[in-house]
């Protein structure tokens, strides 16, 4: 079984909003006809008083995932305050930033810290550099042009030995939120290295990712998960054969064996979230805390 129809057009939206580099004259036509209606909607915003200063317009955000911009970003930030023991003078890097779901709400906490963000999607950091660092300096951002199927096709880097544009032991935490699900083997096990080497000792890396157990595999290979992961890779489940880093779930001792080999261990018991014990969506991802020695 594969992905849905209805998944796989979500996906060529998300697309369509996410690189300005679509291939095939239908394709192209299809993308500008869903930008064109997303920037109605945004001027729409304007008109009618509803857009706000640190929110990013619809045309940009889109391409984040769904739920509401400023709630979801201020729920992760509080679990990372009030779970991870994030301090105003703590220094973050979030891998993966988008457009800033959470850098926005840490502009009034990370008042003696710092923030960098990178993302492989240019607009969504020039939004950022406009939007966020010119009224909070302490918070950075960087473009990094690596190629990824969904988000960034043409990339000049590969994830799979990228470097993160950070020095080592830089930082107290770091967030990988809605990564892990879209990276391939190779490209986790990087990523973790590189959040291990940022790290400083006793620093955490916080991760949301999809993850499987015995009786989660069960579920899976059942089809009573709210996401159908019916390719076996092993270590992990894919998606879509069409589409492999749409959506991809690991066996949770394999990402144990991977932080280990980093210098990286289980901080606590993943929090588990809804996907892999409902059918029901929205659905939830599970959560991941990763503690440098």
């Amino acid at each position: 079984m594969g992905a849905s129809r209805s998944e796989l057009k979500s996906l060529r939206s998300t697309k369509y909003t996410s690189s300005a580099r679509t291939e095939g004259g239908i394709e192209r036509l299809r993308a500008l006809g869903y930008r064109s209606g997303l920037r109605a909607l945004d001027l729409a915003d304007r008109v009618l008083g509803r857009d706000r200063k640190m929110v990013p317009p619809r045309r940009y955000r889109r391409f984040i995932g769904n739920g509401d911009f400023a709630k979801v970003g201020t729920s992760i930030t509080q679990y990372m305050r009030a779970e991870l023991g994030l301090l105003p003078s703590h220094d973050v890097l979030d891998a993966g930033c988008g457009v800033g779901r959470i850098a926005v709400p840490l502009t009034s906490y990370l008042t003696e810290g710092s923030y960098l963000g990178f993302d492989i999607v240019p607009h969504a950091i020039d939004w950022c550099h406009s939007a966020i660092t010119s009224r909070h300096p302490n918070f950075r951002f960087s473009h990094v042009d690596i190629k990824q199927e969904i988000y960034n096709p043409e990339g000049t880097l590969t994830s799979a030995d990228f470097h993160f544009p950070a020095d080592g032991q830089a930082f107290d935490m770091v967030a990988l939120v809605g990564l892990i699900s879209h990276l391939l083997p190779d490209e986790v096990d990087n990523y973790v290295a590189e959040s291990a080497r940022v790290l400083r000792p006793g620093g955490k890396c916080f991760a949301t990712a999809y993850l499987v157990d015995d009786m989660v595999a069960e579920r899976v290979r059942e089809g009573r998960t709210a996401f159908t992961f019916t390719h076996s890779r092993g270590t992990h489940f894919i998606h879509s054969e069409q589409e492999p880093t749409y959506a991809i779930a690991y066996r949770l001792d394999h990402i144990q064996e991977v932080a280990a080999r980093h210098g990286l261990r289980l901080e606590r018991e993943p929090h588990l979230g809804t996907w892999s014990s409902s059918t029901a969506r929205p659905a939830s991802m599970d959560l991941l805390v990763l503690e440098r020695a």
